[in-house]
C-alpha cells in the first residue's frame, strides 16, 4: 500500500466514497468497467481500455488503493509499475514488441503507418538496450525512466478528483 493511503484522512475517505458510490451506478459494490467509460475525460482517453483494466470491478478498498497511486505521495516505483501493467498487456511480467504495437497503436490511433510502428518499437527497445526480439523486463522499463519525474502521473487531492476530470 503507498504512504498516501497510509496517511489518508476520514474526510478523503468520505470524499471518494461518494465517488465511488456515484460510479457505482448499480450499487454492486464494485465498479464495472462501463461505468468507468461513463466519465467522458476517460472514454476519449485513447488508453482508456488499458485504464480500466486497472479498475475494473474493483470495491471500495481497492479503488482508494489504486487512486493513491495518482498522488504526490506515491512513489516513483508505485507509479511505474501501474504504468508497467498498463503496457504489459498479455500479463506475462514483460513488455513484448507485440504489448508496445499494441499500446502505441491505442495512442497513435491511425496516425502511424505500419513501418513508422515498427521503427518506433525497435528505437524503444535499442534505447532499453534489449535486442529486436526481446522484451521489457520490470527493472529495464524502470531504466528507461530514469531521470524523468512521473508529475503527469498525479492528481492533487480527492478533492480534484470529485470535481474535476480526474477520476
Amino acid at each position: 500500500m503507498s504512504a498516501w493511503a497510509d496517511a489518508v484522512t476520514q474526510a478523503d475517505i468520505q470524499v471518494l466514497y461518494r465517488r465511488f458510490q456515484t460510479l457505482d451506478r448499480r450499487k454492486k459494490g464494485y465498479i464495472s468497467m462501463d461505468e468507468f467509460l461513463n466519465i467522458p475525460e476517460l472514454s476519449i482517453n485513447p488508453l482508456s481500455q488499458r485504464l480500466v483494466t486497472l479498475f475494473e470491478n474493483v470495491n471500495f478498498e481497492d479503488f482508494v488503493k489504486l487512486i493513491a497511486v495518482f498522488t504526490d505521495k506515491a512513489s516513483k516505483e508505485e507509479k511505474l509499475r501501474v504504468m508497467f501493467s498498463i503496457w504489459d498487456v498479455d500479463g506475462d511480467k514483460r513488455v513484448s514488441r507485440d504489448d508496445l504495437a499494441i499500446v502505441l497503436r491505442q495512442r497513435a490511433g491511425s496516425s502511424l503507418t505500419g513501418g513508422e510502428l515498427q521503427s518506433l518499437i525497435d528505437k524503444v527497445l535499442e534505447g532499453a538496450g534489449v535486442g529486436p526480439g526481446g522484451a521489457l523486463s520490470f527493472e529495464e522499463f524502470c531504466a528507461v525512466f530514469q531521470g524523468s519525474s512521473l508529475e503527469a502521473m498525479q492528481i492533487e487531492s480527492p478533492q480534484v478528483m470529485v470535481e474535476g476530470f480526474v477520476i
